[in-house]
């Protein structure tokens, strides 16, 4: 096993963490005027540490330029592409006034939900740096190369379609309420428990909340 496997696998292990730690939980989402600053802390947070899975794939890049692998380059180009398309626009959403944002109320299930989403997002970027720590040894070994690739790929399209699901959440919160919509209470890495203190107790049982 390879040194950078060991030491890109130990990084991400504390940015994973440190996501998790810093996502809002009901909480966060509760008052009105603070749902785009917890968004915005999510977002950044997702953005930031896929700039170092997306750095990690470049330095796979190289190794594979320097070491005759050149029939995987396209192959891992591809992974970077939707990498880097999946970062911009997390980085550069805007969802105008309406929606999520734009509610008074929002009920305690939903919100809820869209804390699983989030969780599900930093499960999902971990799925992707365990397999680009895969990659790196695959490469440095010299084995298994294109399989590796291939679950990099797939795990890159499952997190734009994750942010899909999301965004639409954030337009259109009453998908929320859906109970099939958001992902299952134990996606994601760690323990999935919201905040619920405080004032999410009285949104749950006010008849004239909105979703």
């Amino acid at each position: 096993m390879s040194d950078q496997f060991v030491d890109f696998a130990k990084s991400q292990m504390g940015a994973i963490e440190r996501l998790l730690k810093g996502l809002p939980g009901i909480g966060g989402y509760i008052d009105k005027e603070l749902r785009r600053d917890a968004d915005k802390r999510v977002r950044e947070g997702l953005a930031r540490t896929l700039e170092q899975s997306k750095a990690q794939l470049l330095e796979i890049q190289n190794q594979l330029l320097g070491g005759g692998g050149l029939l995987y380059m396209d192959d891992v180009d591809r992974a970077i592409v939707k990498l880097q398309t999946l970062i911009d626009r997390i980085k550069s959403a805007a969802y105008g006034y309406a929606g999520l944002f734009d509610a008074v109320r929002i009920k305690e299930d939903a919100l809820d939900a869209l804390h699983r989403f989030d969780v599900a997002m930093v499960g999902e970027v971990s799925q992707l740096n365990d397999a680009i720590t895969t990659l790196t040894n695959a490469v440095a070994d010299n084995n298994n190369i294109a399989p590796v690739i291939s679950r990099v790929t797939k795990v890159v399209s499952d997190l734009n379609l994750l942010y899909d699901k999301r965004k639409d959440a954030i337009v259109s919160p009453e998908l929320l309420e859906q109970a099939s919509y958001a992902p299952p209470v134990d996606a994601g890495p760690g323990s999935t428990e919201v905040d619920a203190s405080g004032s999410a107790a009285d949104i749950a049982n006010d008849p004239n909340a909105v979703g």
